[in-house]
């Protein structure tokens, strides 16, 4: 059985270490993020089943996160704060929070909520998970890319920037935001390498491409449409 994914947004050290060990007992994968700003690089670059994210948290407000994360997924988030006003639950509902829950807390009742939402959104229809270019579909819950039903075999280094550039799709993304390491000139270089390879399955012409677009001087964007 897959394990769902969790990020946890809390600038809380202690709060993050307990909830994901607790979670992971749970048989939940976690992920952690201290501040806003690293989260938002985070959500840039991996698609999570859930998130928990703290309202109030350095470099930003978690309301701001939120609707950062409504605009380019369906994915629940429930909001974790010390703020218990009726006023900062209401402003997190018309944000698209979809459950809240006042610091303190047991997180016996998190772990409840985390199914509740869960079992809710298992309802979604699966086309949502779906994206396309030309005759492919890519499928990001099991990260497999598809020609007319046949499954066209990706290596997880060409599987890992495809979802990049799908989870930033028809926005450009530089090479240092497409490498997995440090942006020294080899990971840039393996970034070009990778995008070749990606061309060479998918596009017809691969050196006139269509989908996998060159941006001159800034990096490279996909083509993409949500079906």
């Amino acid at each position: 059985m897959i394990k769902k994914s969790i990020l946890l947004v809390d600038d809380d050290k202690r709060l993050r270490e307990l909830l994901k060990d607790y979670l992971n007992e749970k048989n939940f994968q976690v992920f952690t993020s201290a501040d806003f700003n690293e989260a938002k690089e985070i959500l840039g670059f991996f698609i999570f089943d859930l998130i928990i994210l703290d309202r109030m948290m350095p470099n930003g407000d978690g309301i701001n996160l939120i609707q950062h994360i409504k605009k380019a997924s369906k994915t629940p988030v429930i909001m974790l704060t010390a703020m218990s006003e009726n006023n900062d639950k209401i402003d997190g509902l018309k944000t698209g929070t979809d459950d809240y829950l006042s610091k303190p807390f047991e997180p016996e009742e998190l772990f409840l909520r985390i199914n509740n939402l869960l079992k809710l959104y298992e309802n979604v229809n699966q086309a949502e998970l779906l994206f396309s270019f030309g005759s492919f579909i890519y499928n990001t819950k099991t990260k497999s890319l598809t020609l007319n039903e046949k499954e066209i075999y990706l290596t997880e280094g060409e599987n890992n920037l495809l979802l990049k550039l799908i989870n930033n799709r028809n926005n450009t993304l530089s090479r240092e935001e497409l490498a997995e390491k440090e942006f020294d000139e080899s990971e840039l270089r393996k970034v070009d390498v990778g995008i070749t390879r990606l061309r060479q399955k998918i596009e017809k012409i691969p050196k006139q491409p269509q989908y996998i677009k060159t941006i001159r001087g800034k990096g490279y964007m996909l083509i993409c449409k949500e079906i």
